[in-house]
């Protein structure tokens, strides 16, 4: 596994941005709390979290403040915001679960959206793509929905736990994309080479980020990340720390990798 280091990516993106005005390097910082746990904050300090949840392999200090909630599936642990996330428990936070109850006694089925939603002085376009945790059209494992953000400037995909590789329909339906989010641990999902071909049908533009693998050996139901990141180039190694950070005027000659660590980690703080 050839991995550079965050030091000699950094500095040379820093080099590439120093040519650009300086208003058009607006910050974008992700933070990864485990398992499909992201969040990003904006250049305007506004937080949208991926797949929140409670578990003991992943303990945090205190709860993570968002403003924007997106569920892809209803696992029990996704259910559990009043934990995980702050002023879920009082409605201050705007929830877009990809998943709804049709029927008492009957499966979940896709809860597909496409909105637009004021955060501050910004508007945020939230989809949802519908697939499955399986290849077997969730006969096993059920279905799945892939968020697709657009905030300020920059688009978000996160596969959730994508469990199949794309149609081309799916690909058509996703678009463009900035930033990947990519589940590779296998088992109950894609494992590494799954998952390699999902990033290559969508052949995200800047950044791609592993997530959803046994780091450090836990959780122990899944298989490390290894076969995805294996030969993949180039790669941002930040395992000692939980996020990363780029500007808006980014925009590296091929997508980069990000090997996120996970610690217990301090809540975001909106600016």
């Amino acid at each position: 596994m050839k991995i550079i280091s965050l030091f000699s990516v950094l500095f040379g993106l820093a080099t590439i941005c120093s040519a650009q005005p300086k208003d058009a390097d607006k910050q974008f910082t992700v933070r990864w709390y485990g398992q499909a746990f992201f969040t990003i904050t904006s250049p305007s300090g506004r937080v949208v979290a991926f797949d929140p949840h409670v578990m003991e392999e992943f303990p945090r200090e205190g709860k993570v403040k968002a403003d924007i909630v997106c569920q892809c599936h209803p696992d029990a642990d996704k259910d559990r915001l009043e934990q995980s996330i702050e002023g879920a428990d009082t409605g201050k936070v705007k929830v877009f679960r990809g998943y709804k109850k049709a029927n008492p006694g009957k499966p979940w089925d896709w809860n597909l959206i496409d909105e637009k939603s004021a955060v501050g002085e910004e508007t945020y376009r939230i989809r949802t793509v519908g697939n499955y945790r399986d290849a077997l059209e969730g006969k096993k494992w059920g279905k799945n929905s892939t968020f697709v953000v657009e905030m300020e400037g920059v688009t978000f995909c996160h596969l959730g736990y994508l469990g199949h590789t794309l149609s081309k329909a799916e690909i058509e339906a996703i678009g463009p994309v900035d930033v990947l989010f990519v589940p590779v641990g296998g088992v109950y999902m894609i494992n590494g080479e799954m998952a390699r071909e999902v990033v290559s049908s969508l052949k995200p533009k800047r950044y791609l980020f592993p997530m959803a693998y046994a780091f450090n050996g836990q959780p122990d139901t899944l298989l490390s990340a290894d076969e995805f990141l294996d030969g993949l180039d180039p790669q941002v190694n930040a395992t000692t720390t939980n996020h990363f950070s780029f500007g808006l005027s980014q925009k590296p000659a091929a997508p980069t990798t990000v090997v996120l660590g996970w610690k217990p980690g301090t809540p975001v703080e909106k600016k």
